[in-house]
């Protein structure tokens, strides 16, 4: 082994590597930013849960209840109107628990010796179910505890309704996710690899010549793996329904919709991915790039509420995140229109902010 041979190599692959701008930012930037990012996110612990109270004005002790669980940093207020449909509010997650007072207050109720609390619970995540009652349980003890000072209070009756995944089974949270992300997986990787195949064997050249224009081009090669993929949905489907037992409340029409929809999207990535790469093994670890930060912002594993405000937006423009929203309430829910709209639409706006720029970039390499 001749130190000098290993010397002329350092001076030459380190520079090389720290001149290309893309390399560099891979290097030094991207882990640097991975780490910040997920280090605020990959948390089991239960944050940012919206929370809804209804109580009358005069109930002095739940209003207490309520600021100590806001202060808690476990719970934000719900933003959601007083029109009363408590169901409504969970459908459309705009709040994931409502803690509903006894009707003559709770300081009254505990002295007659009959307390009762409802508490309505969105089970869809059965894990993080467990964890917002448990939450609520013991802030309501030691509001009880500040209020009559004592230590071991009496533990309130609760009247407790788990909506939408009543046997708490997590599989009904996690297979949905998983579909989306084998899509991805299915879409990203074989689109993206397929025009860089053509790049790298030198056919794409007669492409280029033919007179296709390049918006062809990209729907020629994108659409027969769009085909492939959507044929994989029924499948996924079926093995879902069949050894899980998952429920499909909203018909497997809004399933194959929203699917067809995510595919488009997914495979828009594939092409924008595409189209920075020159070889099969640069589309390959583009689409890693994409697929590991995709899973982990996905809220498969851990909970996207976790992310800091500033730093969200991340998870809102990825398309696995709007998918597992959608099969979720789709599946567990009935597919509510106002939630199921915004996450149509946002899928669509990815899809098309991503052809629209890599058509652009298409054409530039053109010219």
């Amino acid at each position: 082994m001749r130190l000098r041979v290993l010397k002329g190599f350092f001076k030459k692959e380190i520079p090389q590597a720290i001149r290309d701008k893309k390399m560099a930012a891979m290097i030094f930037a991207l882990p640097v930013f991975q780490l910040m990012l997920f280090g605020f996110a990959l948390t089991n612990e239960v944050r940012n849960i919206s929370i809804r109270f209804v109580y009358k004005p005069d109930d002095a002790l739940m209003r207490r209840a309520e600021q100590n669980m806001i202060a808690s940093k476990w719970f934000v207020n719900a933003k959601v109107s007083d029109s009363g449909d408590y169901a409504a509010m969970l459908i459309k997650r705009r709040a994931e628990v409502v803690v509903v007072s006894p009707p003559e207050g709770l300081k009254k109720a505990l002295e007659r010796g009959d307390a009762q609390v409802q508490l309505l619970i969105d089970a869809t995540n059965a894990q993080r179910a467990m964890q917002i009652e448990s939450y609520v349980k013991n802030i309501l003890a030691q509001t009880i505890s500040q209020e009559y000072g004592i230590s071991d209070p009496e533990p309130i009756k609760t009247d407790i309704r788990i909506l939408y995944n009543p046997s708490m089974e997590s599989a009904f949270y996690m297979i949905p996710a998983l579909m989306g992300f084998a899509l991805c997986i299915l879409t990203v990787s074989i689109t993206g690899m397929s025009l860089a195949k053509e790049k790298e064997f030198g056919t794409f050249e007669k492409l280029i010549s033919s007179p296709a224009t390049p918006a062809e081009i990209l729907l020629g090669k994108t659409l027969p793996y769009v085909f492939l993929s959507f044929i994989v949905v029924p499948l996924m489907l079926i093995a879902g329904v069949v050894l899980f037992g998952i429920p499909i409340a909203g018909g497997v029409l809004k399933v194959f919709f929203v699917c067809l929809l995510f595919i488009v999207s997914s495979c828009s990535v594939a092409v924008f991915v595409s189209t920075l790469a020159k070889t099969q093994q640069q589309a390959m670890m583009g689409s890693m790039m994409f697929l590991f930060p995709a899973l982990l912002l996905s809220g498969l594993i851990f909970p996207v509420e976790n992310i800091p405000v500033l730093a969200r937006w991340i998870a809102y423009i990825n398309p696995v995140y709007h998918l597992a929203g959608l099969l979720r309430n789709i599946i567990l829910k009935g597919g509510d229109p106002v939630f199921m709209l915004k996450g149509c639409v946002s899928l669509v706006l990815i899809g098309a902010a991503l052809a629209f720029i890599s058509v652009k970039r298409f054409k530039s390499k053109l010219n």
